[in-house]
């Protein structure tokens, strides 16, 4: 497995510098005051890796289902999307990624701590779709969002050392492996490198995950059994809408309660988090789709507008345009591995299920967003001062 070395190259947008976007167009402007930082190159993948073929059966499988349920609120969206359902894609992606978990360890790798107010969001280890970003307050304190799966545990603990090595709350927005593997692979296997002080999540009974997608429930059933081994002042596993941590300038606001749906009710089960830095706020919209997405709009409403967006469920068949309208955001982070960002099943560009093409125009010609910052591209550095 590559693991890219840092290229440090550092791009002012407050003063109009330049910028290449994922899409290879120079992109400028100053509305915002933030610094990027592309910080590593992108991991070598596969084009026609087993794992891209799992994920479109499965894609394909969730896109018949949502699309009935959304055809009551056609009158409202112009466009009609669909619901991947990541519970099968998720667990099958899991060998795929967990088979590279032992070779990881090995690697040597380049870290470059953060200064000031900033956040990085790392690129996946295993070439697989995937949520982990590390928030730095301005005094040095650490808040981590997801993490990733179990193989990229090792990478998300040397990003924390080279920033202090402890994590002041570390929150998790669904159970998902691609989601809350890395934190769990930490808690069992590396819990002597780092310092957790709280994790902050709503899981729902074990028995609902066997339920509704038995697949996940043996990554919930075993997260669920590493966190019972910590101490209860360490836990907060009742976040719900208005739940609010203060980590020195970060504050952090649960934006909803745990949905538990009908329709990809495990992604759509996703806590929202906005994280608001006094100069800026971020949205973290995990993998909720549009079903929860839906609900969270019509509780939410204007509260909802961010400067930055983490795009929900990796930009594919996430929450519909109405929300990302509602966020009205500057600047859109996707968690998204190459083939995914040109929605390539390995039929070439757009051949895909995963509709992220087409969330992809939402952005650039609804909302007239052009700083998308992908993790196909490496770890992404914004600096929030």
């Amino acid at each position: 497995m590559f693991v890219g070395k840092s290229i440090l190259a550092s791009f002012m947008l407050s003063t109009a510098v330049m910028v290449s976007s994922p899409e290879g167009t120079e992109i400028s402007d100053s509305r915002i005051n933030a610094t990027v930082l592309v910080v590593s190159e992108k991991p070598e993948v596969s084009e026609t890796g087993e794992a891209k073929a799992q994920e479109t059966e499965s894609g394909q499988t969730g896109q018949q289902e949502a699309e009935s349920s959304r055809a009551e609120e056609t009158a409202q969206e112009d466009i009609v999307e669909s619901e991947g359902e990541e519970e099968q894609e998720t667990s099958q992606d899991q060998e795929d990624v967990s088979d590279e978990a032992e070779s990881e360890d090995s690697q040597d790798f380049e870290v470059s701590p953060m200064t000031g107010t900033a956040m990085t969001m790392l690129s996946s280890q295993g070439g697989a779709q995937m949520l982990s970003s590390v928030i730095r307050s301005q005094n040095g304190r650490l808040v981590v969002v997801d993490g990733g799966w179990e193989a990229d545990g090792g990478y998300l603990v040397e990003h924390i050392k080279a920033n202090g090595g402890v994590v002041d709350a570390w929150l998790i927005t669904h159970p998902h492996s691609d989601h809350a593997g890395a934190l769990y692979d930490i808690l069992k296997n590396r819990s002597d490198d780092i310092e957790i002080n709280r994790i902050c999540y709503s899981f729902a009974p074990v028995s609902w995950y066997e339920e509704v997608s038995p697949e996940d429930a043996n990554m919930v059933r075993n997260l669920v059994e590493e966190l019972d081994k910590l101490p209860e002042e360490k836990l907060c596993g009742a976040v719900g809408k208005d739940y609010k941590i203060t980590v020195d300038n970060l504050r952090i606001t649960a934006m909803n309660d745990r949905y538990q749906l009908d329709t990809d009710p495990v992604n759509n089960s996703s806590i929202t988090y906005m994280i608001d830095t006094g100069k800026k706020k971020v949205l973290f919209l995990g993998d909720l789709s549009y079903d929860g997405g839906s609900r969270l709009g019509r509780e939410a409403g204007n509260a909802l507008k961010a400067d930055i967006v983490q795009m929900a469920h990796h930009g594919q068949n996430g929450v519909g345009r109405s929300i990302y309208q509602s966020i009205a955001p500057k600047i859109c982070l996707w968690p998204t591995p190459q083939w995914l960002w040109d929605n390539d099943n390995g039929g070439g560009y757009n051949s895909g299920p995963w509709r992220t093409v087409e969330t992809r125009s939402w952005m650039k010609e609804t909302l007239k967003v052009d700083k998308n910052y992908c993790i196909k591209d490496g770890d992404i550095v914004l600096q929030l001062d």
